[in-house]
């Protein structure tokens, strides 16, 4: 993944302005009327003006820092607006739109598990119970395990205990977190043992076709 912070040479937190500046700096440093015939320069220029492009858009700025968070190239900074079930809720629905448009392998397990517990702080879900919304509290569980999908199980244990938490006296809630869970361990057990059960098969059969043919 491309770091068009580090391209354009400017913070993560740079404002507009910086990045414009830097922007002009570069493509007038190398744009291809100052060096003809000159391949690497032009093939920096395309990186410079690609990179201009995704951080002068706010929307595909906010796309491209949370899938370079994911990645784990680096941190996460938008964390400036009043915190409320809202905001919460956009920010799980922002992060599983980020996930769907990523290749599962680029996406960082330990990141994801990080940016998880980060929406689930014990500040925000403190917020979360003054609200009382439960129906909220329903929506945000069920981004968040939605955005769960892409971690192995090793890394839900402490995600569940918040969600579980965050469910509060909904029950059913409870008893679905808890369920999706076991079903997830009892999967990725299976998942593991199947290359065994394969090759016990695979040798009972062979000693099957052995004795078989001994006994012809």
């Amino acid at each position: 993944m491309k770091d068009y912070y580090k391209i354009l040479g400017v913070n993560i937190s740079a404002t507009m302005p910086e990045i414009k500046k830097a922007y002009r700096g570069l493509a007038f440093r190398y744009h291809p009327d100052k060096n003809p015939e000159n391949a690497l320069a032009e093939a920096h220029f395309k990186e410079v003006q690609e990179a201009y492009t995704i951080l002068s858009d706010t929307d595909r700025r906010a796309r491209y820092d949370d899938e370079r968070w994911l990645s784990g190239m680096g941190g996460k900074t938008r964390y400036k607006e009043a915190i409320t079930p809202t905001w919460i809720i956009s920010a799980c629905v922002e992060l599983n739109t980020s996930l769907a448009k990523m290749d599962s392998h680029s996406i960082s397990p330990g990141a994801l598990k990080t940016y998880l517990l980060l929406i689930l702080s014990d500040s925000h879900i403190g917020v979360l119970q003054q609200w009382g919304d439960q129906q909220a509290n329903n929506v945000i569980i069920a981004e968040i395990m939605k955005a769960t999908r892409k971690l192995r199980p090793e890394y839900l244990g402490e995600i569940m205990k918040k969600l579980t938490l965050l469910a509060a006296m909904d029950e059913n809630m409870t008893a679905s977190i808890q369920a999706d869970y076991r079903d997830r361990v009892k999967k990725a057990l299976m998942e593991k043992m199947f290359p065994y059960v394969v090759i016990l098969i695979t040798l009972a059969l062979c000693l099957f076709m052995y004795l078989y043919g001994k006994m012809s």
